[in-house]
């Protein structure tokens, strides 16, 4: 109720603005003296929705790890969305969507909180697309209170004033938290199986403000930011649902643990470190990596789903492996050679992107051989 009357407050005032520029040709807005009272109007509605009194709410129903930490609240919000996967599939892409995933998700984020690109530290509202959103989450300030393989997980984190920081960072801590002027906020993913191979998927978001003061601007800045927080949650769901029911996902993922060490010898030989870079060791490296690799991925059977993804891995292996033979066979330290290498690597990085995004691939479908493909 309150959230209606804020925007339709703000919804109002907007209206009262437009007529002072330019009166609409409607009784009682003919003149920029109606616009202006229009804007007052609405202003006062908006202020009158923030500062409305937030009552407390407490869980009737069933019990979840939620209600251990949170176990009532005056600001709440509640999303599900039914999920046709087996529950770990649903409980592993909780923890492992990241925020390229979710649509809107940066765009959304920035507007709640500007700021320059690459600007200040790593956060949840400047998370990484490439990254798993809850790792970001607990790396930047939010503390995971209660996991329960398979079935839910709990984080929390601190608002209001000038948070302290927890001296006992554990879950016991922040349930005993209760210093005034705080607002203790948790979040979870609670994972229900249902008949038919479904899972319901809910997330629930509690605020608990210590104290009025708290109470009174956590409700303004709640009050403000709850759309698009709800529809943040309602992608995030969404992204969640899309990675669970994709059969290409672990597919992907069993790729990155086999291709994993190639990736790393292979930006240990592009930092430089040491001079490695034209270093014939650091060479051999990658090269033993990506023939290892090859090897693995070419003796391992392949479900239909994952055909193309294993396809373009193993272009890019082949284009290292034909790359680093030809720089090793140079001598390693031919700047022509290493500029012709540079871009080879390039280009095979280009082919494990589509592998691990699905984009499509010119030859894909073709029937020809990864192994005998040439450089693209």
């Amino acid at each position: 109720m309150a959230v209606l009357l804020v925007y339709a407050g703000l919804l109002t005032a907007f209206v009262g603005i437009l007529c002072i520029v330019r009166p609409l040709r409607v009784p009682g807005l003919r003149t920029r003296r109606g616009g202006t009272g229009v804007l007052a109007l609405g202003l006062v509605f908006a202020a009158a929705g923030m500062i409305l009194p937030a009552s407390l709410w407490a869980p009737a129903g069933e019990h979840s790890r939620l209600d251990d930490f949170v176990p009532a609240c005056q600001f709440r919000e509640l999303h599900e969305i039914r999920v046709h996967a087996p529950a770990d599939a649903v409980f592993g892409a909780v923890k492992s969507v990241t925020a390229g995933e979710i649509r809107f998700f940066r765009l959304l984020t920035w507007i709640r909180s500007p700021r320059l690109p690459r600007s200040g530290r790593e956060d949840i509202l400047a998370a990484p697309a490439q990254r798993p959103l809850l790792d970001v989450a607990l790396r930047s300030g939010f503390l995971l209170l209660a996991e329960d393989t398979g079935k839910e997980i709990v984080l929390g984190t601190i608002l209001c004033g000038r948070p302290p920081g927890l001296p006992d960072p554990r879950p016991r801590s922040f349930a005993a938290l209760n210093r005034p002027g705080l607002c203790k906020v948790a979040m979870n993913f609670h994972v229900h199986e249902e008949p038919g191979g479904w899972v319901r998927l809910s997330t629930e978001t509690r605020v608990f403000a210590l104290g009025s003061s708290a109470r009174r601007s956590f409700a303004i800045y709640w009050r403000l930011i709850y759309p698009g927080s709800a529809l943040i949650r309602r992608m995030w769901l969404e992204a969640i649902r899309r990675r669970a029911e994709d059969p290409r996902i672990s597919c992907i993922e069993e790729l990155k643990a086999v291709t994993g060490p190639v990736n790393q010898a292979l930006d240990g030989f592009e930092s430089g470190r040491g001079g490695e870079k034209s270093s014939t060791r650091a060479a051999e490296r990658v090269l033993a990596q990506a023939r290892l690799a090859r090897e693995k991925l070419e003796s391992t059977a392949t479900k239909p789903p994952c055909l193309r993804s294993k396809q373009e891995e193993l272009i890019f292996l082949n284009h290292l492996i034909l790359g680093f033979q030809a720089h090793i066979g140079s001598g390693s330290r031919d700047p022509k050679s290493l500029d012709s290498l540079e871009s080879i690597i390039r280009r095979a990085r280009v082919h494990q992107e589509r592998g691990r995004t699905g984009t499509a691939h010119s030859d894909a479908g073709t029937g020809r051989s990864p192994r005998g493909s040439g450089m693209t």
